[in-house]
């Protein structure tokens, strides 16, 4: 007899999240001491993070930057040339119900273990976060990410961020680049591979960003998924008043 999968209530086959959970369980037994040791502050990387028909449909839907998504336009030189929205309720249904599943407890449970760092908090209204795209000549000043989501009352602990480019291609440019803790020089450029996902630190020191300009054809983009998860207390030798982001060589 048949089983349909409204009656199949805990089998994860019948509607699977846009990742594999036994998979990514594995990866943090296996990344875990890795992301703790790294430099210059705790990060790993992931490829094919994302099941790889799931990632294909979420590439194919990535609105482009004339979609009427409601982009944000951040295009100070100096600091920052990129487009973002938050509007979840604008998505491509397929977008909407990966960043769900990114931040339902399942996986929030993954990165807890991943990263040592227990009672995280997804963020639902994608503060700062949400769909990245940037076009030909943007790029974002190195950086360090606001500590304080006033409307969670939370800090700010982890960064997750999946590349959606298909076929990157080192000419394209665009690697996001981790800064030493003073913020006085790159210690790791990591490609923006499709598919690859890059967990990191937040704290007042943890510097980052895509200097380098992308240079991809015209209608080529760097496109990304930003989510970020908060605790509601921190370790004290990382507690700093609240801040905005900080731009080296601005405010930094």
């Amino acid at each position: 007899m048949l089983v349909s999968c409204a009656t199949r209530l805990f089998d994860t086959h019948c509607m699977p999240y846009v990742f594999d959970l036994d998979r990514l369980t594995r990866l943090a037994d296996e990344l875990s001491a890795g992301f703790a040791a790294a430099s210059p502050y705790p990060h790993v990387l992931i490829d094919n993070f994302l099941r790889p028909e799931k990632v294909a449909e979420l590439a194919r839907v990535f609105p482009p930057p004339d979609d009427a998504v409601a982009w944000d336009h951040y295009g100070i030189q100096s600091v920052e040339m990129k487009l973002a929205s938050q509007r979840e309720e604008l998505f491509p249904t397929a977008l909407r119900q990966a960043i769900h599943d990114m931040n339902a407890g399942p996986f929030v449970g993954f990165l807890e273990r991943l990263t040592g760092i227990g009672h995280l908090l997804p963020d639902p209204h994608l503060a700062g976060g949400g769909l990245h795209l940037s076009r030909h000549g943007d790029h974002l000043g190195i950086h360090a990410d606001f500590n304080w989501h006033p409307r969670l009352e939370a800090h700010r602990r982890l960064n997750l961020l999946v590349y959606l480019t298909p076929h990157w291609q080192p000419e394209y440019a665009g690697e996001l680049e981790l800064w030493d803790t003073t913020g006085t020089h790159c210690e790791r450029r990591i490609e923006p591979r499709f598919n690859r996902a890059v967990v990191f630190a937040t704290r007042s020191d943890t510097f980052h960003g895509h200097p380098v300009p992308w240079a991809a054809p015209a209608n080529v983009y760097r496109q990304s998924i930003a989510l970020y998860y908060y605790t509601s207390t921190r370790p004290a030798d990382e507690l700093r008043p609240a801040h905005s982001t900080l731009y080296k060589g601005h405010n930094a």
